[in-house]
């Protein structure tokens, strides 16, 4: 599968594909269901506690330290 290059900060997915992680291990390492972080890789808002959650896993995994500033993420707005 091939994953188009995308300008400005990289997604999700992007950032899992370019450092081997795949759903699983990400859900797991972030202490997540597998369909919360499926929906944050597919594009689907989240809240930012589960994008923080999904950073932590990742960040941990790759040995990076993203912030939510770095990376191209859509939050559910707050009421």
């Amino acid at each position: 599968m091939s994953i188009p290059p995308t300008e400005g900060k990289p997604g999700l997915r992007v950032l899992c594909y370019s450092h081997g992680i795949n759903l699983l291990q990400l859900a797991r390492e972030s202490n997540i269901h597998p369909l919360l972080a499926w929906d944050a890789l597919i594009g689907n808002a989240t809240t930012k506690e589960t994008a923080h959650m999904l950073l932590c896993g990742l960040n941990a995994l790759a040995g990076t330290n993203y912030t939510l500033n770095d990376i191209q993420l859509k939050l559910v707005e707050e009421r």
